[in-house]
């Protein structure tokens, strides 16, 4: 159930999201890519002091989102928000030059238009990978959206670098999902089913929807990190990473550590997972942001502040065409 929230309330909930979310993408950072996380390793992380790293540019994507959508009274502008995405790329990170989204976002700083390159990737099929996913978790804080609302942007957003299907999916489903979790009445206890219910009730896909369905299974049998890791997978597509980051999530949905540290031990695409549940978890749980032990640098925190206070005075954000060039194929 959700629950009205003045103004104040709403900017605690989007600068929780957004900096749990950052604290989470740093903390998974050591452990991205390993197939079987060791649980003394996962806990000593989770208590260091944390060491001067780079955010992954899926979680730096999320503030970006933050702060056009603050711009853009709660709406996307296609066309800047590609160009803004374009810009805030790492270029010199050859780590990731072969993704997808790198090849589309290089583009796009060389003057191509979005709607012109990022249909083409993967043979025409559209990138399914998950930072769109990631980032569409900035898509859930715009104030007066509700679950179905915020599935519509978040899908929008992930439009300029991320067409297919299910990549789509992924980002509804991430902007669902923190929607629901800002809304939520302070301290009531979770409706761990009725939140699953509503976020699958936004999923245009059969796999996605069975992948749901799944999840609320797992999550019903209590399933340990391995398991789910086994059960769903956790790799770099939107279909396995959200899902994998939602069953995090709903095992511990008030206790933000105990997440994180859920989607640490799943291993895999750690840093994907991670932000995510970080994104949801900080929604709900705002006041956990002062017990995070890792912060990122002062700039980017001072960045969060201001995205989180401009997006909570936004405007209801709505659908449809507004600013921004569409291709007639991405108008559905």
């Amino acid at each position: 159930m959700t629950y009205p929230l003045d103004q104040q309330q709403l900017r605690r909930r989007a600068h929780g999201c957004l900096l749990v979310a950052a604290c989470a993408d740093l903390m998974a950072a050591p452990l991205h890519g390993r197939t079987t996380p060791d649980p003394a390793q996962v806990d000593t992380i989770l208590r260091a002091a944390p060491s001067v790293l780079q955010p992954s540019p899926a979680a730096l994507q999320m503030i970006v989102l933050a702060e056009h959508l603050g711009a853009h009274g709660g709406r996307v502008n296609d066309d800047s928000l590609a160009a803004d995405l374009a810009k805030e790329w790492p270029a010199d990170r050859t780590d990731l030059a072969g993704t997808a989204t790198a090849r589309v976002l290089t583009v796009i700083a060389g003057g191509i238009r979005w709607w012109q390159t990022a249909p083409s990737v993967h043979h025409g099929q559209g990138s399914y990978g998950s930072v769109a996913a990631v980032r569409a978790c900035a898509a859930g804080l715009v104030p007066g959206n509700g679950a179905a609302a915020a599935a519509a942007l978040g899908r929008r957003s992930a439009g300029v670098t991320h067409t297919h299907l299910l990549a789509r999916d992924g980002a509804a489903a991430s902007a669902a999902a923190v929607a629901l979790a800002a809304q939520t009445q302070p301290f009531a206890p979770a409706d761990k089913y009725r939140f699953l219910s509503a976020v699958a009730a936004q999923m245009r896909t059969t796999e996605f929807r069975a992948a749901l369905r799944t999840v609320q299974t797992l999550v019903r049998h209590r399933s340990a990190p391995a398991e789910t890791a086994a059960t769903l997978g956790v790799d770099r597509t939107a279909l396995r990473s959200v899902p994998a980051a939602l069953t995090a999530f709903l095992r511990h949905p008030d206790e933000p550590a105990a997440a994180i540290r859920y989607a640490l031990m799943m291993g895999g695409q750690t840093q994907t997972t991670a932000t995510i549940v970080g994104a949801i978890s900080g929604a709900r749980n705002p006041e956990h942001t002062l017990a995070m032990p890792w912060r990122p640098d002062v700039m980017r925190l001072l960045r969060i502040r201001a995205a989180a206070a401009t997006l909570s005075a936004t405007a209801a954000g709505r659908s449809g065409r507004r600013g921004g060039e569409q291709h007639p194929e991405q108008a559905r």
